[in-house]
């Protein structure tokens, strides 16, 4: 099953989203991730929870929270 996730994550400069882009493209279950810097928004594809993704960009050091629509 295939879920999207779509998160607002706190980052500032490029370091901050490369940050988020490592751990998401090693995160297992992850097929697809779009990460917007202007924006803050995350979106993740894949058989992931969004626990899990919260979970392990939390653990960048970054705020992180469900986007709001």
């Amino acid at each position: 099953m295939s879920n999207t996730i779509v998160l607002k994550v706190a980052m500032m400069c490029g370091g901050c989203s490369g940050a988020v882009e490592r751990v998401l493209s090693k995160m297992e279950g992850v097929d697809a991730f779009d990460v917007n810097l202007e924006t803050q928004k995350v979106t993740v594809k894949g058989s992931v929870t969004q626990e899990e993704v919260i979970e392990k960009i939390a653990k960048t050091g970054k705020a992180v929270e469900p986007w709001a629509d």
